[in-house]
């Protein structure tokens, strides 16, 4: 009753949802799951970080505002005792000797060069901004490859469902036909029996189908980005031939298009431009300053307002070896990074093969569970005739018709296996988000 209960909920739920084929339940994934949104606004961040090193080459500009009071009373200028204050321009306190003031203005910076330190960095922000807009486009590779499993099971499940009701019908059947035949002195009690286990086995085999259906409408709403179950009717797809072109294309295009592999390659990249400003580190850096404002409270000899322009140079002498290790520390990086693009690659060539070769299996594999299936279909339509003829046992029968039902569900899940491992190997070659609908 349960059991009938559940399936009659899950086929509500399914008729208040509209069909749903492969590449809608795609754009649904990409529109929702939560881990994708997470990439794209790293990916967003990183174009700030782009902004706050480019705004380095644009003048600096800052208003400040000094109240300035005496520290102590020790000097005497014309016989009047004075205070040792700041300087008259706003913006800061030091110790000279003038007389107090209240000042304001504006302060102004320039950077007029460093000597290509800035450009490395913004040149290796723009790296870091493209291996992560690269790392979106990956995990979307990823969730298309999680739906396509998700849909692809529950597919499955349903087939394997379809099969196992089938089957409980069938041997429920038999099992009354034999005991009507019991009845009569036809057949044996125990023929009986072996047709209620028959029976029994069968509708374990249509809960566990129940459960592994359920089971994949999770799976597949959580790849769609849902937190609750949605029971979707699932529009099967057409079943594509082998994948055209060779082996070695296949590597060539994944090299490429790969968007993982674009990451990396973009970290390396931004990790030598590191590399380059950090050894820039050594060299001057000049800045135009200028700083103007008025002085309205303060002593009558000095004038209201003041202004200065001036040049400014830094030139490191000796750090204790500080920038050498910054420029050893981003070279070791850049040459990490370096090796880890290599060891990508020669992982994506072996993910393509690999996945190649689980295509060409999965094609041929359709083939020859379909030959078993009507191979098994027909020693099960013998076994019952001899059975009926009474010149075998219901065992037989059983075992026939068991390798029958398992020859059907293997051959619904050839079809899905191939799906799937079409679907990996676009995912290998980075293609998966571009293949036609």
């Amino acid at each position: 009753m349960l059991l009938v209960l559940a399936a009659m909920a899950s086929a509500a739920k399914a008729q208040s949802l509209p069909p749903l084929s492969l590449k809608q339940a795609e754009e649904i994934a990409l529109r929702h799951r939560p881990l994708l949104q997470a990439r794209q606004f790293v990916a967003q961040s990183a174009e700030q970080t782009t902004r706050q090193l480019e705004a380095l080459r644009y003048p600096q500009l800052a208003g400040t505002a000094t109240i300035a009071t005496a520290t102590r009373e020790d000097t005497t200028i014309d016989g009047k005792r004075v205070a040792l204050d700041t300087r008259i321009a706003s913006g800061g306190l030091n110790n000279p000797t003038v007389l107090r003031r209240d000042a304001f203005g504006v302060l102004a910076s320039q950077l007029i060069t460093d000597f290509g330190r800035t450009a490395r960095l913004i040149e290796s922000a723009r790296l870091n901004e493209a291996s992560l807009s690269a790392s979106v486009a990956a995990t979307e590779e990823q969730v298309l490859l999680d739906v396509n499993a998700a849909y692809f099971a529950v597919l499955e499940t349903q087939s394997v469902l379809r099969v196992a009701q089938k089957t409980v019908d069938a041997r429920r059947v038999l099992r009354d036909r034999v005991a009507a035949l019991a009845k009569g002195k036809l057949k044996s009690e125990l023929d009986v029996r072996f047709a209620e286990v028959a029976l029994s086995e069968s509708q374990l085999l249509l809960l566990k189908a129940q459960n592994a259906v359920e089971s994949a409408y999770a799976r597949f709403s959580a790849a769609l980005g849902y937190s609750n179950t949605q029971h979707y009717t699932l529009i099967d797809p057409a079943l594509p031939g082998p994948p055209s072109g060779d082996l070695h294309s296949a590597i060539k295009t994944a090299m490429s298009e790969r968007p993982d592999l674009i990451s990396l390659k973009a970290d390396q990249q931004a990790a030598s431009k590191f590399a380059q400003a950090q050894k820039a580190l050594r060299y001057p850096t000049i800045s135009a300053l200028a700083a103007a404002g008025a002085v309205p409270v303060g002593d009558a000899r000095f004038p209201n307002n003041y202004g200065a322009i001036g040049l400014n140079m830094s030139v490191p002498l000796f750090d204790g070896g500080k920038i050498t290790a910054l420029q050893r520390e981003a070279q070791l990086r850049a040459l990490a990074a370096e090796q880890n693009v290599s060891e990508a690659e020669n992982n994506v060539a072996k993910s393509v093969r690999e996945a190649w070769l689980a295509v060409g299996a999965a094609w041929q594999n359709i083939s020859i569970t379909n030959q078993l299936l009507e191979v098994a279909r027909q020693a099960a339509v013998l076994a019952q005739t001899r059975y009926d003829l009474g010149l075998t046992s219901m065992v037989e029968l059983n075992q026939a018709q068991l390798s029958a039902v398992d020859a059907e569900i293997g051959a619904a899940r050839a079809e899905y296996d191939y799906l799937l491992a079409r679907a990996a190997l676009d995912f290998q070659v980075g293609v998966l988000n571009r293949r036609a609908p």
